[in-house]
This record gives structure tokens, sequence and C-alpha cells, in this order.
């Protein structure tokens, strides 16, 4: 999955414990990216995905 905010994919994102992600992740781990926290694309979450 990519980021909403950053458009870098979610393996380029520091794990996060504190994060308000659902899949904990925060700031983007590419040079230059001003991403502090990885944003889900899921505009909607589906009840059958939880």
């Amino acid at each position: 999955m990519n980021c909403k905010r950053c458009h870098h994919t979610d393996q380029t994102h520091i794990p996060a414990n504190d994060s308000q992600s659902i899949v904990k992740l925060g700031k983007c781990k590419i040079t230059g990216c001003t991403c502090r926290q990885y944003l889900e694309p899921i505009e909607k979450i589906d009840e059958d995905l939880l």
C-alpha cells in the first residue's frame, strides 16, 4: 500500500506504536520526504476488513 499523503510504500515508513495509523506506521524514511505519519489510502473502512 502507498501512503495517501506522500505516495511512498508502507515499507518506507518507520513502525510507531503511538501512530494514529491502523497499521501503526509513522515517519517516512525517504530522504527529503516531510511525511511524518503514514496515512491509509482507504477512505472508508469496510466492516468486513476489520
